[in-house]
């Protein structure tokens, strides 16, 4: 639990600091034609970091504090305390990384493209909720987390190919798969968990 929380911490504090400083925004937001001729990478992590609007940050920080705590308990439990917080680190690292490559790929001749925020990590947290817990009712919106995932990545997918509004639903996408891959890859156990619970209806 301890690494959620201090990535709301760093989160908010950045986020904070960019919503009141234009140029920090400026110096860490995810610009892939900027990366691509300055080679400014670095933009793929720091882009994860920062929010562009309060709600935008509460949003992705409470979906944070729901899921972040339930995964590293999860790692805990199947690996060990320091194990389990490696593995953590890892999987936000390059959660936020890999929720950017799909834009950067498509995006990086395009001047007027930007995007932030933690959305992609968040994404890839909760999908492994659902790989967990399928049949486990969402409040909002009042479904189960299997049917949720499967909205969730088709709607992400459509309004990807659409570019609907301004929001990176391709680093949602992103973000979902590699969230399903990590913990596939990390600990195939809990494939057999999903299959067993799938299978079993709750009712």
């Amino acid at each position: 639990m301890y690494l959620s929380y201090i990535f709301i911490g760093i989160s908010v504090l950045i986020s904070y600091k960019c919503l009141n400083d234009r140029s920090w925004l400026d110096r860490l937001v995810h610009y892939p034609y900027i990366e691509k001729r300055k080679k400014e990478y670095y933009r793929w992590i720091t882009g994860g970091l920062i929010h562009g609007s309060m709600n935008h940050l509460l949003i992705n920080m409470f979906v944070f504090y729901q899921f972040g705590p339930f995964v590293e308990q999860y790692l805990t439990y199947r690996f060990g305390q320091v194990s389990a917080l490696v593995l953590f680190g890892i999987f936000v690292m390059l959660g936020l990384i890999v929720s950017n490559i799909g834009t950067y790929m498509k995006h990086q001749d395009n001047s007027a493209f930007r995007s932030l925020g933690a959305s992609g990590v968040t994404s890839a947290i909760v999908l492994i909720y659902c790989l967990y817990d399928p049949w486990q009712m969402f409040i909002f919106p009042p479904v189960p987390a299997i049917i949720f995932a499967i909205l969730y990545i088709g709607y992400s997918q459509w309004a990807s190919m659409k570019e609907r509004g301004h929001i990176d639903h391709q680093g949602h996408l992103w973000g979902a798969l590699y969230g399903v891959i990590f913990i596939s890859v990390v600990d195939p156990y809990i494939l057999q968990i999903f299959w067993e619970k799938v299978t079993t209806l709750p009712f």
